[in-house]
């Protein structure tokens, strides 16, 4: 609207400020669903207190979403806390497993099977992770299971 009236007597920020004061504000669309889903599972969380010195030594995992034109899109990634890069990704419009497995595959792609020895996979507790074949996707690679209670145990890739 700024820039359309475009007024010579008040800067943006007033502007938007007075504006905002009438009610004139963009509405947010909450999607209500939870990511997060404690199941009957639980691992230990095997990060608390570690010291992350080298790449591939710690991967994190979480799911987010976004909404465009009133649909959800489900984002899973996977990151290397130690890099910070992230390894791989999915995007989905729901939160199924195969999203999950996806992201998994396509990180394990760029893993050495030497490196993911004595690697940790850290993720909150939702069910995607908790799923046989995923479980069963870590076990293969030699990959340990790690499972934090709250959002802060999940920090990077929260």
């Amino acid at each position: 609207m700024y820039k359309t009236l475009k007024p010579k007597y008040m800067g943006r920020d007033k502007f938007c400020e007075i504006f905002m004061d009438l009610g004139y504000r963009i509405r947010t669309i909450k999607n209500y669903r939870r990511t997060t889903i404690p199941t009957h599972l639980n691992y230990p969380n095997l990060i608390e207190g570690m010291m992350v010195t080298r790449a591939c030594q710690v991967l994190q995992s979480d799911i987010t979403y976004f909404d465009i034109e009133g649909t959800f899109y489900y984002l899973v990634f996977i990151i290397d806390v130690y890099t910070r890069e992230i390894l791989g990704y999915n995007v989905s419009n729901n939160m199924r497993k195969e999203s999950n497995i996806k992201a998994l595959k396509m990180a394990l792609k760029q893993i050495s099977p030497s490196e993911a020895k004595d690697m940790v996979h850290h993720s909150d507790r939702s069910s995607q992770y908790g799923s046989t074949a995923y479980k069963r996707m870590l076990s293969d690679a030699e990959i340990k299971l790690s499972m934090g209670m709250k959002a802060q145990d999940n920090a990077f890739a929260e």
